[in-house]
């Protein structure tokens, strides 16, 4: 990594984000607290895990990813602990003073010039520092060969001893395990779905052998790609067993047992084993199904199971195996492709006949995006085990029964059934009683202990906070619960005419001055509860009708102090609705009538700022106005999606003083929605400024706001997938709880628990059961937030301060990036700085091509099948919601009879606007079937075909515009097209008159594809010179080209000739492979600064300089190592030409992102 100040016309690496090759648990001896180090590119971040706190950065390697790193356990017996570190062939022994100088906050960046880098004749696949304390190392290469080595004295270099090896298969995985001061097992995962299993002696005698082998496994149909042996595990029969778990392409886990046995005949000597894997290397993979069945090692497969939904990379058994005297059960965990982290039981019998096992699944952890998780470690937390995983989506993620919060609460997440006779059992009926208006006392009948009859069951449910809960069952009968230490319950004696019951519907946020709810009946009668319990149960009022639902709208005590409560009642089969204004202190009420259009299912409502906003069965919202008699009427009525359900409405709050009130709407459609209702002059109007669909539920039940411990706020979301209840981090984009209970067709409630970011509860009936869920802490935390799980293939930045890329996993991922925040030693001082996601788009189905942005108004996109997007960006400025409010304004309709081609890029230009301020683009596309087609767009008329022409055959990969009169293409021939005339035919709306026959204006610039281009005006045509443009290109055939344009306006009367070509110019060989990003930094008179980016992870900084006099020479200024893989784009942004303190950074994607500054 580069770490050198900055200079004019050199690159300094400010920000990366790349996918997480290593991680280990690391004990402070100062502090005696647990960091995590994550090996990312070529540094090592240090986080501290109960707060997730970024303390800094190492930098080990100059330019090679880290693979691994092993820090020793805590009770070896030397101090020193140093801590090793790999990756490839490299190789380096970290002193811990390196370490904990970071996690003190030492300034210094970088503290490894003095640490010697050791070289390893192949690739290392493991490493162990001896845990007795007598400084030896040994390595696992590619090859099965074992490399021992030993730490000098002064701890910074690592010496290497000897290699021993019984053979040298190629291996795609290897395990280590130090079971003796002399010796280590060894497990190898081969090529071709075999496991060797064998022991390196480390100190041999003329009467031991060197290497032992023990078994050669085979059964996998495919690659291993993951191997780990247990520790020593005591089962309840007494005896001592040592496992191992597999994993291979196949996707299947296997666990074998590799108990060395006193009864063996003996250890497989190299004919042996040569014999034994014979068979299986004949044909590739050979049959292994059927060698395992004939082999006598067959028994040693304990059980094998099917995880994951594609490729599993590793497993592992955590190393505290606590069994109990009546079950063995072992458990082991597996992380795969399909970024997930599984956890697996293995129960084991033992019968006289030999073991039997099982292995059973028990969780899945979804907390990485996109593809793989491709580092992990773990360590025991008080007997649990604590899971660390990196991605290639760069997030670093906890798992764990405690994710090492420093909360006090001791149920973390607790789930517990009950039925109704429980209920009854267990419930009291003195606390709680009915006075009726006019009566002289309490009406208390005898307490029930059973059902009142067999079908007795609970239906509804409502928080009335996030301590008690009402629940009443089909026939009326009511309980209060109460969370404590344990969940109590207590009945409430109702009169026996109650009937069934309806709950108000909890108010998210409410204060703990007045929690309390209301409770209908089908007769009308509304009663009054709130949470103290000291309060009887009150008759409020009685309304005319059947009550079908009641909604909480305020709580004047949380916001002015006007200390009323005001609910909405709706009536079954009326056109009319009642809202009830309460007085808690002495329940004085008063009413007042809403007029709904006919058909109006009220599903959901809220006020805001005076205006009641109401949400519908059938998908609409209306916003409604007070009259001066205090009753309420239609203002307008808004379709938000036809015949789906707006399951809630919240505020977003709003200083008073802004003309601008903004709704959020959740519907059973997926979807979230942001309205804005803005009054002007005492007219409303409603527009929709946001909308997304989240990926992680089909149904969207509700949302509120949690205050995060950094003091932000972020959007939760809850509702249905499939059978299982999520809960949503909107903002930090990811899961905070999913439970199985059975899908949205029961009664449920939830609600969040205040001070408490991810505390909920959620309480439903299933088969039969009441079933409350309660979380005060998520199972896993975050400690650094990633980005896209797949290949970013395109990136544009605004001109203000946002970026976009878009990837392989189709979503568009809008970033704000904060450079300014980083401290003075240049690292950034927190977990959430740098670049930060403030929305996800995800509407794209197929693989995105291309972005481009105009201002910070709109953001285009392009992508295979024909797909083209619109967004209009939106800034809501100072509210709750601190994303960024997008929408999709257009869907491109023009598509081909097939719909099968690739819009590989565009260009877009803004020709003016319309009377209501929209804006007027000139949008032209490049098609992969050698299309381009040119179309004027405006949101009031759409799209509309100005020119359509077809090219050579070629796939186009690169258009742009040359002003007005021009666009220009590249292709996968190597050749650039320039086409006049393109708003020839504006006027016409035919599909002749759109389709030119002008020939294009042909050069050829590279030997195959053009991968990439970019384009800078010199002058503007006037009457007596044409405009002049400098083209840069960066081709698969490695080479950079230029080219020097004269282009005149064809209007102009002085116009006679064509474009021609002043200058072209090829830098063969300048990158070591394909050039796939390129941008132009700086145009300074006849200097231009070029940035390249390629697939040999570099990125370099040309001088073009004799371009104008037709005498083109490249200098080289600067070239570095990039982290980024299989580059995608590369974009300059930031900074003017000419400004001497301007700062200019360049942005790489691809397998992640890289942010220079330049």
């Amino acid at each position: 990594m580069s770490h050198e100040p900055t200079s004019p016309g050199h690159l300094h690496r400010e920000y990366v984000l790349s996918p997480i090759t290593a991680v280990a648990f690391y004990t402070s001896s100062v502090d005696n607290q647990q960091y995590l180090l994550a090996g990312e590119d070529t540094d090592i971040k240090v986080y501290h895990i109960q707060t997730s706190r970024f303390c800094g950065q190492l930098p080990v390697f100059q330019a090679q990813s880290i693979h691994g790193i092993t820090v020793p356990p805590a009770d070896v017996s030397y101090q020193s602990r140093p801590v090793l570190v790999w990756g490839g062939s490299s190789v380096k022994i970290l002193p811990r003073d390196l370490i904990e100088n970071i996690i003190s906050g030492g300034g210094r960046r970088d503290l490894t010039p003095d640490v010697a880098e050791a070289r390893a004749p192949d690739w290392i696949f493991d490493g162990r520092i001896s845990p007795f304390g007598d400084d030896r190392v040994v390595l696992l290469t590619a090859h099965n060969e074992v490399i021992q080595a030993h730490i000098h004295p002064d701890r910074n270099c690592l010496i290497f001893d000897k290699i021993q090896s019984p053979s040298r298969p190629i291996l795609y995985s290897g395990n280590f395990f130090w079971v003796e001061r002399d010796c280590v097992l060894v497990a190898a995962g081969t090529v071709f779905g075999e496991i060797i299993v064998w022991k390196c002696c480390l100190e041999t005698s003329v009467q031991k052998q060197a290497c032992e082998f023990l078994f050669v496994f085979t059964g996998h149909e495919g690659s291993i790609f993951g191997v780990h042996i247990s520790p020593e595990i005591q089962t309840s029969d007494g005896e001592t067993r040592r496992l191992l778990v597999s994993c291979s392409d196949d996707r299947t886990i296997r666990v074998w047992d590799i108990t060395e046995r006193r009864d063996d005949a003996g250890h497989q000597r190299q004919s042996e084993y040569d014999s034994h894997i014979s068979d299986a290397r004949e044909t590739g993979f050979g049959n292994n199904a059927a060698v395992t069945t004939q082999d006598d090692h067959s028994t040693r497969c304990l059980a094998t199971i099917m995880g994951h939904a594609s490729r599993i990379w590793q497993v592992e058994f955590p190393q505290s195996q606590p069994l109990s005297q009546t079950a063995n059960i072992v458990e082991l965990y597996s992380f795969g492709e399909d970024a997930t982290a599984q956890k697996w039981h293995l129960s084991l019998d033992f019968q006289p006949s030999g073991p039997v096992a099982k292995l059973i699944h028990q969780s899945t952890y979804s907390n990485h995006s996109g593809k793989h998780i491709w580092s992990h470690a773990m360590t025991s937390k008080g007997g649990d085990p604590l899971i660390a995983t990196g991605g290639s989506d760069g997030k670093v993620a906890i798992i764990g029964a405690d994710v090492e919060s420093s909360s006090l609460e001791l149920d973390k997440r607790k789930a517990v059934a009950w039925s109704l006779p429980d209920v009854l059992r267990f419930s009291q009926s003195t606390s709680a009683v009915v006075i009726k208006d006019g009566s002289d006392g309490p009406v208390s009948p005898p307490p029930n202990t059973k059902p009142k009859n067999a079908k007795e069951a609970f239906n509804h449910y409502t928080f009335i906070s996030d301590r008690r809960l009402l629940a009443a069952t089909n026939s009326g009968q009511m309980f209060i619960g109460v969370f404590e230490d344990e969940l109590t319950w207590t009945e409430l004696t109702l009169p026996d005419e109650i009937g069934q019951i309806v709950f108000s519907h909890a108010l998210l946020g409410a204060s703990a001055t007045n929690p309390m709810a209301l409770v209908g009946t089908n007769t009308g009668d509304i009663y009054y509860y709130n949470e103290t319990g000291t309060r009887p149960l009150q008759l409020l009022t009685k309304i005319d009708g059947k009550i079908a639902d009641i909604f909480c709208l305020y709580d004047g005590s949380a916001t002015s102090g006007d200390n009323h409560l005001e609910f909405l009642v709706t009536i079954l089969r009326s056109a009319t609705a009642i809202i009830i204004q309460v007085d808690p202190n002495t329940l004085e009420i008063r009413q007042n009538r809403v007029a709904l259009e006919l058909g109006f299912m009220i599903t959901s409502a809220a006020f805001i700022r005076g205006h009641l906003i109401l949400g519908s069965r059938k998908g609409m919202i209306a916003v409604l106005k007070r009259e001066e008699d205090g009753n309420y009427s239609t203002l307008s009525t808004i379709t938000v999606h036809l015949d789906e359900a707006i399951t809630s409405i919240i505020s977003l709050h709003t200083h008073d003083d802004q003309p601008h009130d903004y709704i959020l709407s959740t519907c059973r459609d997926g979807k979230y929605r942001i309205h804005d209702i803005l009054t002007t002059d005492g007219q409303v109007s409603t527009a929709l400024i946001h909308e997304t669909l989240p990926p992680f539920m089909s149904s969207v039940e509700g949302a509120w706001f949690s205050r995060a411990e950094n003091g932000t706020k972020d959007l939760m979301l809850c509702g249905f997938r499939s059978k299982n209840f999520v809960v949503w981090n909107e903002t930090q984009r990811h899961e905070v709880a999913t439970v199985d209970c059975g899908g949205s067709s029961r009664s449920y409630a939830w609600a969040p628990l205040r001070n408490q970011p991810d505390g909920f509860r959620f309480v439903f009936t299933k088969a039969g059961q009441m079933h409350v869920f309660s979380q005060t802490l998520a199972p896993h935390k975050t400690l650094k937030t990633g980005g896209h799980g797949r290949e970013i293939k395109a990136v544009s930045a605004s001109t203000g301060r946002y970026i976009a890329t878009a990837a392989e996993d189709t979503v568009i991922r809008i970033w704000e990036y904060a450079s300014e925040h980083r401290n003075q030693n240049g690292d950034t001082a927190g977990n959430n700085l740098g670049p930060r996601c403030v929305a996800a788009l995800e509407r794209h189905a197929t693989g995105i091509q291309a972005l481009k942005w105009y201002k910070n108004e709109y953001l285009f996109s392009s992508g295979g099948n024909e797909e083209f997007f619109v967004w209009k960006i939106n800034q809501l400025g100072d509210c709750d919601f601190s994303g960024l409010a997008v929408m999709c304004e257009a869907v491109f309709p023009d598509r081909s009879e097939v719909g099968d081609a690739r819009i590989t890029d565009f260009d877009m230009t803004c020709t003016g606007s319309n009377p209501d301020g929209t804006h007027k683009f000139c949008i032209s596309m490049a098609l992969s079937n050698s299309t381009l087609q040119t179309y004027e767009y405006s949101r009031q008329t759409g799209f509309r075909l100005l020119r359509r022409s077809t090219y050579t055959g070629a796939c186009l990969t690169q258009i742009r515009h040359l002003g007005r009169n021009y666009v220009l293409t590249a292709a996968t021939d190597g050749h650039l097209a320039i086409y006049t005339n393109t708003n020839q035919g504006a006027e016409a709306d035919s599909e002749s008159s759109a389709s030119s026959t002008l020939k294009p204006i042909i050069t050829k610039l590279h030997q195959n594809t053009i991968k990439s281009l970019d384009i800078r005006r010199l002058t503007t045509a006037t009457n007596e010179a044409p405009a002049e443009y400098l083209i840069v290109t960066g081709g698969d055939d490695n080479a950079l080209g230029i080219i020097h344009l004269c282009c005149p306006d064809p209007s102009l009367p002085s116009s006679t000739r064509g474009v021609t070509v002043k200058s072209k110019s090829i830098i063969r060989s300048a990158h070591a492979a394909a050039v796939t990003g390129i941008a132009i930094a700086r145009l300074e008179g006849g200097t231009v600064t070029v940035v390249t980016g390629s697939n040999d992870q570099r990125v370099r900084v040309w001088r073009l300089t004799g371009w104008a006099e037709q005498r083109p020479r490249a200098e080289l200024l600067d070239e570095r190592y990039s982290a980024i893989a299989d580059t995608g784009g590369l974009e300059v942004f930031g900074g003017e030409d000419g400004d001497e303190y301007g700062k200019k950074k360049v942005i790489v994607v691809g397998v992640g992102i890289e942010v220079w500054e330049l």
